[in-house]
C-alpha cells in the first residue's frame, strides 16, 4: 500500500472536516481511516443514517457501556461509521456559548476565545431559516434548520406551551442567538427541509470523494501509533497492519477513541500503562483523567393512543434552556418516544405500554467529571467509561431541581391533555428530598456528550495533552482534533463545535505543512 503524507484517524464529526481541509492541498496525500463502515454516498447510505428525526440504529454503534453512578451501567452510544456520531445522533446543532469559549481561553488556549471562534461557526453553517440571519453563516457545508410551528407534533407543542405558561419561559426562535439567555423553542438541527440528517459524511466527505489525494478506508480500526525518533510516523491497525505517514498523524477518533489510542501507544499515566503491560513512552497523566458529560434524568409519560408514532413522528423538536439558582444551565428536552419493550420493570410501571415519552432534565455544566481507562492493551476491549455523575453534591441538587421542573411541565394541562399518566414518579417522591435523591440515582443517565479526555492547554498544565492547535506535547507530527481536546465541557451539545474544531485545526495543520491550496 502506498505511503501517505498524513493519516487521519476517525472519519467522524471532526475527522471528516480535517481530512477535507488537508486534502485541499493537492501536494498532500491524505488517508482517512474509519473503524466503522464506509457506506459511500447519500445514494447508497442506509435510511436510518439519513433520518434526521430519529437516532440511527444500533448497527452503526460501538456498543459501549458506561457507569453513570457506582454500581449501575448503561449503554453509551457512539457512532462507528463514516460520519461518526454525527451520523447517528439527534442532530442538535447548537453554537457553544461565549462563556464556554472564554473558559477554554482562560485555561491556556487564547486562540479559542469567542471573537476568534465566531467566524468559524459562521463558516461551517448554512442557516437560512434563523429569524436574524446577521450572525449566521449561509453558505457553509452544514445545513441547519428548525422545526416550524405547523411541523410540531401535538405533544411537542404542548411541551412548549407548558414551559411558557407554567415555568414562565420566553419563546425563543433561535437558540443559537447567543444574546438570548434562555427560553423554549425549536432545536437548531443539522438537517435538510426533507429531514435528511446532514452528517459530516454528507456535508464534507461526499463532495470531496472525487479528490485524487483523499483516500477513505472503512473497517480500519487503529490499535496504536507508530512512533519513531520522537515523531508519529504512522499507525498500526488492530489486525497488525502498519501504515506509514510521511508528514504525521491526526487523531480524530473522538473523546473515547483518541485517548484509547494514545494509551495503547504508551502515552498516558505511566503507572497505569505499566500495570497493563504497556511500555510507557510518554508520561501524560491527563490522558483519560477527565471525562465531561451532561447528566440527565427522565420523567416518563405514557402518551394517549395515536400520539407519538415512532414510524411517523420526529423524536426531537423542542428544547427549553433555563438557569437555576445555584448552578449553570439546565435544559428540559421532550423526547417524543422511547421503546421500553426490552425493560420488564419499566414496562410493568407503564402498565404494559411499550412506548413512552420523556421530559428529560439535563445539567449542562456539571461540576463532576468521570474518567476513561483501558481494561487491557487489547484494541478490541472496550474502554472503561466512568461518568461519575454523583460525585458533586451541587450537581445532585441541581438535578433534583431539574426533575421538579420537568414534573411541573409533565403535569401541566397542555401536556396532561396529550398523555395518560406519569410513570414511576408521584407527588410523594417529588416532595421528598430523600426519595427524589433515590429516584435520581436509579434513573440518572447521560446525553452521551463525552469530551475532555485529551485536553489542550499550555505546557505548564500538568494535565494538558496538546497545545491549542492540537499539537501533542512531546510528540512531533502528531495532532488531536476532536472533542477529546476540549479542556472543559460545553453547556450545549458538542456536535457542531466538534465539526468547527475539525475545520479550524484541519486548516491550521494544512498551513503548517505548507504547500499550495487548490482553487
Amino acid at each position: 500500500m502506498a505511503i501517505h503524507d498524513v493519516i487521519v484517524v476517525g472519519a467522524g464529526s471532526a475527522g471528516g472536516p480535517v481530512g477535507v481541509r488537508l486534502a485541499e492541498n493537492p501536494e498532500l496525500s491524505i488517508l482517512l481511516l474509519e473503524a466503522g463502515t464506509d457506506h459511500g454516498t447519500e445514494a447508497t447510505m442506509p435510511s436510518d443514517l439519513l433520518d434526521g428525526g430519529r437516532l440511527a440504529g444500533m448497527t452503526h454503534d460501538w456498543h459501549y457501556s458506561a457507569v453513570p453512578v457506582d454500581g449501575r451501567a448503561m449503554p453509551y452510544r457512539r457512532g462507528r461509521v463514516v460520519g461518526g456520531t454525527s451520523a447517528i445522533n439527534a442532530a442538535a446543532a447548537m453554537w457553544p456559548r461565549p462563556t464556554d469559549l472564554e473558559r477554554w481561553a482562560a485555561l491556556g488556549n487564547p486562540a479559542w476565545n469567542w471573537a476568534e471562534v465566531l467566524p468559524w461557526l459562521r463558516r461551517i453553517e448554512a442557516d437560512t431559516d434563523a429569524p436574524d440571519l446577521g450572525p449566521h453563516g449561509r453558505v457553509g457545508p452544514v445545513e441547519i434548520r428548525r422545526h416550524r410551528e405547523p411541523e410540531l407534533i401535538p405533544l411537542q407543542r404542548a411541551f412548549a406551551t407548558a414551559c411558557r405558561e407554567v415555568l414562565g419561559l420566553p419563546a425563543v426562535a433561535d437558540h443559537n442567538d447567543v444574546r438570548v439567555a434562555g427560553g423554549v423553542g425549536p432545536w437548531p438541527m443539522n438537517r435538510r427541509a426533507d429531514n435528511t440528517r446532514i452528517s459530516t459524511a454528507l456535508a464534507y466527505l461526499e463532495p470531496a470523494r472525487q479528490r485524487a489525494n483523499l483516500a477513505i478506508r472503512g473497517e480500519a480500526m487503529v490499535d496504536r501509533l507508530l512512533i519513531e525518533n520522537g515523531r508519529a510516523a504512522g499507525v498500526v491497525l488492530a489486525g497488525g497492519q502498519a501504515l506509514a505517514a510521511r508528514r504525521g498523524v491526526v487523531l480524530c477518533a473522538g473523546a473515547l477513541g483518541t485517548p484509547a489510542i494514545l494509551l495503547r501507544s504508551g502515552i498516558g499515566p505511566a503507572e497505569e500503562l505499566a500495570a497493563l503491560g504497556i511500555r510507557p513512552w510518554l508520561d501524560r497523566p491527563g490522558v483519560g483523567a477527565r471525562l465531561w458529560d451532561h447528566p440527565a434524568v427522565p420523567v416518563r409519560l405514557v402518551p394517549k393512543a395515536g400520539q407519538c408514532d415512532p414510524l411517523r413522528d420526529p423524536r426531537f423538536q423542542m428544547v427549553a434552556r433555563l438557569d437555576t439558582h445555584d448552578s449553570a444551565p439546565l435544559v428540559l428536552v421532550l423526547v417524543s418516544f422511547l421503546d421500553i419493550s426490552g425493560s420488564p420493570a419499566l414496562l410493568a410501571e407503564a402498565g404494559g405500554a411499550p412506548v413512552v415519552a420523556l421530559v428529560n432534565a439535563a445539567l449542562m455544566d456539571p461540576r463532576s467529571h468521570g474518567r476513561l481507562r483501558l481494561p487491557s492493551a487489547n484494541p478490541s476491549a472496550a474502554p472503561v467509561i466512568e461518568l461519575g455523575f454523583d460525585r458533586e453534591e451541587a450537581d445532585l441538587r441541581a438535578l433534583a431541581e431539574g426533575v421538579r421542573l420537568a414534573w411541573r411541565v409533565a403535569r401541566a394541562a397542555p401536556v396532561a391533555a396529550e398523555t395518560q399518566r406519569i410513570v414511576g414518579l408521584d407527588e410523594a417522591v417529588v416532595g421528598s428530598d430523600a426519595l427524589l435523591r433515590s429516584y435520581i440515582h436509579t434513573n440518572l443517565g447521560s446525553f452521551n456528550h463525552p469530551c475532555g479526555t485529551a485536553p489542550m492547554g499550555s505546557k505548564g498544565d500538568p494535565l494538558a495533552v496538546a497545545d491549542e492547535r492540537g499539537r501533542v506535547h512531546g510528540v512531533a507530527s502528531l495532532w488531536i482534533a476532536d472533542a477529546s481536546l476540549m479542556p472543559r465541557g460545553l453547556t450545549v451539545p458538542p456536535n457542531l463545535a466538534s465539526m468547527m474544531m475539525g475545520e479550524r485545526i484541519g486548516s491550521w495543520i494544512r498551513e503548517e505543512l505548507g504547500g499550495r491550496q487548490a482553487a
